[in-house]
């Protein structure tokens, strides 16, 4: 019986930590960026108005809580134009408490505390051939299980034009 019971647990072990594999996700690319969102947060343009030198739009969840902002600028409007320049910039000008970051070859990653509101924040910059995009992600603690279980999949999936 023992072992018939440490065999199912080891067959079970996989699947257990892998409900937020079972939400589906759709890919969705609006303007100059592309990311994997779950099907039940809901993206829309935050104002009316077009250009196509930039965009931007929120992800709000499905109670409606805005968690979630996307940007993309014509890289030509930016001072720096290397990643490293944007990411050092990005360093110098920053409001947060950094618990994360992390530089590679055409994104860079930061996170920690919002000083001013005490929120979670997780910002991706990306560099694409013609734009950078921003995906800003930002949320108190109460949010915080429903949120984070999709950032990882959100984040390797965003990218830029």
């Amino acid at each position: 019986m023992k072992r018939y019971t440490l065999l199912v647990l080891i067959c079970l072990i996989p699947f257990l930590g892998s409900a937020q594999q079972l939400t589906p996700f759709k890919r969705v690319q609006p303007c100059s960026f592309a990311v994997d969102l779950p099907v039940d947060m809901k993206i829309k343009k935050m104002y009316e108005d077009y250009s196509p030198d930039y965009c931007d739009y929120e992800v709000k969840l499905r109670d409606g809580y805005v968690a979630m902002e996307l940007h993309s600028l014509l890289k030509s409007r930016f001072e720096q134009s290397t990643i490293r320049g944007l990411y050092n910039e990005a360093l110098r000008g920053s409001d947060l408490n950094i618990t994360y970051k992390m530089l590679a070859a055409n994104f860079f990653i930061i996170s920690g505390i919002n000083n001013q509101n005490g929120n979670i924040v997780y910002w991706k910059r990306a560099l694409g051939q013609n734009f950078v995009s921003d995906l800003h992600i930002e949320y108190n603690q109460a949010r915080k299980a429903a949120i984070e279980k999709y950032i990882g999949r959100i984040s390797k999936s965003f990218t830029s034009n």
